[in-house]
């Protein structure tokens, strides 16, 4: 059980993937994201989007000041 509960801006940032187009790394995280959303993986749902967002194809965000 949670602590605090995370808020709803939180998870939407925690699952969100934006995938780079045409870029196989993204491609096999994203079929990695959709099993995890069909088996109901909390976890895996996180790694693959977070395998997405990190992908080094991706142009740097506000968010990801601090990774570079």
């Amino acid at each position: 059980m949670w602590a605090v509960q995370p808020s709803a801006s939180l998870d939407a940032w925690l699952y969100q993937a934006d995938p780079v187009a045409g870029c196989d790394g993204c491609a096999r995280a994203m079929r990695r994201l959709a099993g995890a959303e069909r088996a109901g993986d909390q976890t895996g749902r996180y790694e693959a989007s977070r395998d997405v967002r990190a992908h080094p194809d991706h142009p740097a965000g506000p968010s990801r000041a601090g990774e570079r």
